[in-house]
């Protein structure tokens, strides 16, 4: 007879190994590319697996392949079109069609954050060649940013980042992106910012700021990294309110 104790330990043991499995699996994050170009997505946007089949939103990687799509208003109809070649599919159904051909799929398509995502195999169907995948394990997602809805595209030393709850983004790029002037003078430790007619100016590692003469507070302070000098989104966000946010 085994003793109670020792079966417990041998449950507890068993259920972490399907948890540390469990894990292992979501740590598995695909990328996808088309022609060789990686298509880059919003944060809830990521591709994500279902059982075997990459799931990948259907506007973004549409748009990556030029082709285009229709959605019903009751979002459970949708159409894609590329050229001479259509495809329609409903959420939920193991199957699409192909130019009237029907197709099974191993998962359904699903909606997730207002997002349709839909098996990669059915849009290689009508991507013609190059819409291809792979998996990486253990990669950090970007820190997505946009102004007025469109994705603003950074190079990767100015790339923003999250640390402890702020967005931190680089002055000088996301000052061109909204047409922001930046100067440095004096010791190089203070910031100003001009667009139009406001004016903002910041002491570099403070937690304050001054918006058109009014003073406000900012939960986090700039950081440097190599030569680009990061700050809180909020100080942009001065400007624009929400219309610059991240994603």
């Amino acid at each position: 007879m085994r003793h109670p104790l020792r079966a417990n330990v041998y449950l507890a043991l068993a259920l972490l190994a399907v948890v540390s499995q469990a894990l292992a699996v979501e740590q598995i994050e695909p990328t996808v590319s088309f022609q060789g170009r990686p298509i880059r997505f919003a944060n809830r946007e990521h591709p994500y697996y279902l059982g075997s089949s990459a799931m990948v939103p259907i506007r973004t990687v549409c748009q990556a392949i030029g082709a285009g799509v229709r959605e019903s208003r009751d979002s459970k109809q949708w159409t894609i079109l590329r050229g001479a070649d259509r495809i329609d599919c409903s959420p939920g159904t193991p199957w699409f069609t192909f130019n009237g051909v029907r197709q099974t799929l191993q998962e359904p398509p699903e909606a997730r954050d207002r997002n349709l995502f839909v098996p990669l195999s059915m849009l290689q169907a009508i991507s013609g060649s190059g819409l291809e995948i792979k998996a990486i394990y253990g990669s950090s997602r970007e820190t997505s940013i946009f102004y007025l809805n469109r994705l603003l595209h950074y190079k990767p030393e100015d790339a923003p980042f999250h640390q402890f709850g702020t967005v931190y983004v680089s002055v000088r790029a996301t000052a061109g992106f909204i047409g922001a002037k930046v100067d440095t003078r004096g010791e190089g430790a203070r910031l100003t910012i001009t667009r139009s007619r406001d004016k903002l100016v910041y002491e570099l590692s403070s937690h304050w700021f001054s918006f058109n003469d009014a003073q406000r507070a900012l939960r986090a302070e700039s950081i440097i990294r190599g030569k680009t000098v990061f700050v809180p989104i909020e100080i942009f966000q001065a400007f624009l309110g929400q219309e610059l946010c991240s994603r």
